[in-house]
This record gives C-alpha cells, sequence and structure tokens, in this order.
C-alpha cells in the first residue's frame, strides 16, 4: 500500500494532547486543523483543510532499503501487514481498523496492535507520513488528566499536538474496539505496555504514516 508523504512545517504555538517545552522552536507537520485528547471536542465533525507539502529544513529522506509486505500471525489468523516506510524505525496506523504496527528496516516487526482514534468523520490526523517531534515521559490532558508516554508526531495551525499515548479516560479492555472510536479527540490511545513499546521504540525524527481516514 502506498503511503502519501504530507510534511510541512510551523512553530510550535500551544499544547494539544500535551504541553510543549516553550523553550524549544520545532519543524512540525501540520496540515489541517483539529484536535487531540486535551482541545476542545466541539471540533468533531470538522473537515481538515486541504494538505499542503512542505519539506522541513532538517527532514532529511531515509536512505535505508524498502522492506516488502509481510505476514503476520494474530491468533490462528495469517494475513499481510500493509508495508512499511524506508526508515530504520517507524509505526503505521490504520485508523478505519483501529491497528497500527512498529517496522525496522521497512519491514514490520509487530502483529497489528490495537488503538483508539478520534472518529472518521473528524478525519485528524489525515491520510499521510509525518515526523516525530516531541516525546513526553508524562504531559497534561484538556481535563487535567496526565497523558502518559506521549509521543507526538502531528499538530494543528491551533498548535494541538496528537500523539500516541497510554489509554486515559476509557476502559483498556475496550481499545481498538471499532465501537470505540471516537473516544479520543485526535491522539491514539494504547494500551500501557504497548505505550511502553513505542515510548522505547520510536525516536525525535521517525516516520509515522497513517494510512486511512
Amino acid at each position: 500500500m502506498t503511503v502519501r508523504l504530507a510534511i510541512a512545517s510551523a512553530a510550535l504555538l500551544l499544547a494539544g494532547c500535551g504541553i510543549a517545552d516553550s523553550n524549544q522552536a520545532l519543524d512540525v507537520a501540520v496540515v489541517g486543523e483539529g484536535s487531540s485528547d486535551e482541545i476542545d471536542a466541539n471540533a468533531e465533525g470538522e473537515q481538515p483543510a486541504a494538505a499542503t507539502a512542505t519539506a522541513t529544513a532538517n527532514a532529511t529522506p531515509p536512505s535505508l532499503p524498502a522492506g516488502t509486505a509481510t505476514a503476520a500471525r494474530l491468533g490462528d489468523i495469517e494475513y499481510e501487514l500493509g508495508g512499511c516506510p524506508e526508515a530504520e524505525r517507524a509505526a503505521v496506523a490504520d485508523k478505519a481498523s483501529q491497528r497500527y504496527w512498529l517496522c525496522k528496516n521497512g519491514v514490520a516487526v509487530t502483529d497489528e496492535i490495537p488503538m483508539t482514534t478520534a472518529s472518521g468523520n473528524y478525519g485528524l490526523p489525515p491520510v499521510g507520513t509525518y515526523e516525530v517531534f516531541a516525546r513526553d515521559r508524562s504531559t497534561l490532558g484538556i481535563g487535567g488528566e496526565p497523558l502518559e508516554r506521549f509521543v507526538a508526531f502531528y499538530t494543528t495551525p491551533r498548535g494541538n499536538r496528537i500523539a500516541f499515548h497510554e489509554v486515559v479516560n476509557q476502559n483498556p479492555a475496550t481499545v481498538g474496539d471499532l465501537d470505540q472510536r471516537g473516544a479520543s479527540a485526535g491522539c491514539f490511545r494504547v494500551r500501557k505496555p504497548n505505550s511502553v513499546q513505542i515510548w522505547e521504540f520510536l525516536q525525535l525524527g521517525d516516520p509515522v504514516a497513517v494510512i486511512s481516514n
């Protein structure tokens, strides 16, 4: 599956899912207006602005060879993963199925793992490939709740960040259930062990590919 590249740059203004370090000026992906787990849910249902692709000053395309889609096993069911970006480390998110997987050197190294995202009509983050630009061990959500192991890869014109983080305000057992889609206001909620895995795996500059809305 081909993943479209949409990367832009902007100065980080405000916090979205978490509070940013105000001393840092970061190149971040900005594709459309939206929200995360800590900004107003009134934005639910808004359509994102059209994507514009602008190369960031420090975005160097990975030079490692591409891998091919690889078979993985979930229980007794064999399926084909949707491929990986050409990078040493990466994550791929399929919002339609509420699943993501991790990649190394262009090849999937995990099965599909459950996550909870915003609703489909919200559309954020849009289909595209973004770079991890912040890693906060803990930050605060819109209601003051702690968001643990916050790995941010997308921001909006409002300055709101979208990230992988440990599930909050949701029963962890329901993460990945299709009827729970929309429980998040934008961030990718994952179970605690998976948030630890992502935190230890993804580093600044690593790509996160979103392959469906």
